[in-house]
């Protein structure tokens, strides 16, 4: 399928309506929609909601730069009126920063930009020249908020990762705010981030298969002021493309079901396409309906016993490895290659794991004594993950 350029995507906005210009300033209540203008060749609507106690507003679609290569892109998505973009000190080895940065350059004022740092076993001086030379990629003396990346315990990020050094950096004028990310038990950073009061933002792993306790966690915090961004919101697995929803994509679906949260102040959905980016655009301009969730739901059943539950929160698999081996994060990884389609993003992934969690420990292994609560044959992953990362 030919995917389209930047010019036809600005064509059909302009056929659609207006380009918005984005807004940053304060002016509604906490999960309170703002709507602008209409844009795209579909008449989608861009809506604002308020960024915790930030006192700005934020489109409810954010862009996820993750996996995103395309300056092009990331200027359509600002251009189309999306004013939240997320970075990290380590995607692709830092060439996404720079990526963003390029963009930075003539759109710096109309977004609220954020990176990301991991903390784990490093100095507050490695921690600190690690938000330096983020910056510096970026081309920027300041970012908006800095979030203590992937804690995988409350105690971790709020005790042992130095959420010092982060405070500092706000004191220092490195960024305005400062967050943390969750990918492990996420109910317990989130209650934590509550108690503490310490972050003023979380971004966590919020979707349609998520516990009911991270929901409940969510709102809590979001209740503190703390504002609250929904990643790893669309669940990509076997099967996702050929799985019949009617007049909306599962795509559509899933991250629609995370923006109906009224806690929920923004999402990170990663996007490498501009057919991506206009598909997501149009979520901000529907209604979720019971038939909808109920193929959700029927969707969810489908990957079962063939699609990890990490991304959702599960922790079923946590501990049980006698060598230490992290499965659901070598599971993450796999995602990325088969879910994602990424091999690349796959790999850097996989090169960031601390190395007591890798798959070298499984050599002496016939049959992983792991075992998933879901189903899930544990022992192909790990062969898999073997074969590719070798």
């Amino acid at each position: 399928m030919k995917q389209s350029s930047r010019r036809e995507f600005l064509r059909n906005i302009a056929a659609g309506g207006a380009v918005l210009g984005s807004s940053l300033a304060a002016g509604c209540a906490a999960g309170q929609r703002l709507v602008k203008k209409s844009v795209g060749s579909g008449g989608q609507t861009v809506a604002y909601r308020q960024l915790g106690s930030t006192g700005f507003k934020v489109s409810e679609l954010g862009f996820g730069a993750m996996n995103t290569r395309n300056e092009e892109l990331i200027h359509a998505a600002i251009d189309s009126g999306i004013n939240y973009i997320d970075t990290a000190h380590g995607y692709m080895r830092g060439e996404n920063e720079r990526i963003v940065g390029r963009v930075m350059k003539t759109k710096r004022d109309k977004v609220f930009l954020v990176t990301k740092v991991h903390a784990k076993e490093k100095t507050a001086k490695e921690i600190r020249e690690m938000m330096e030379t983020s910056l510096k990629r970026l081309g920027l003396d300041h970012v908006d908020c800095i979030f203590m990346h992937m804690p995988p315990t409350a105690k971790e990020a709020f005790d042992e990762y130095q959420p010092a050094v982060f405070e500092q950096a706000k004191k220092d004028g490195l960024c305005s705010y400062i967050g943390v990310s969750t990918h492990k038990n996420q109910a317990d950073i989130l209650n934590g981030a509550a108690d503490h009061k310490i972050f003023d933002l979380v971004l966590v792993g919020y979707n349609y298969q998520s516990d009911p306790a991270i929901k409940t966690a969510v709102a809590r915090v979001r209740n503190e002021g703390i504002g609250i961004i929904g990643m790893k919101t669309q669940l990509k697995g076997k099967g996702f493309v050929d799985h019949d929803m009617g007049e909306i994509t599962i795509n559509q679906a899933a991250l629609k079901w995370v923006l109906e949260d009224p806690n929920v102040d923004t999402t990170i959905p990663g996007m490498t396409t501009f057919e991506q980016l206009n598909e997501d655009l149009a979520v901000m301009d529907m209604k979720i309906s019971f038939a909808d969730r109920i193929n959700l739901k029927r969707y969810s059943q489908s990957l079962d016993g063939v699609y990890c539950n990490g991304v959702a929160g599960c922790q079923g698999c946590q501990d049980q490895c006698p060598k230490g081996v992290d499965i659901c994060e070598l599971n993450r990884c796999l995602g990325y290659a088969y879910g994602y389609g990424d091999m690349r993003l796959a790999h850097e992934n996989y090169e960031n794991l601390p190395s007591e969690w890798l798959t070298d420990k499984c050599s002496s292994c016939e049959e992983c004594v792991v075992k998933c609560v879901n189903g899930l044959n544990l022992t192909d992953n790990v062969k898999r993950a073997r074969s590719l990362f070798a």
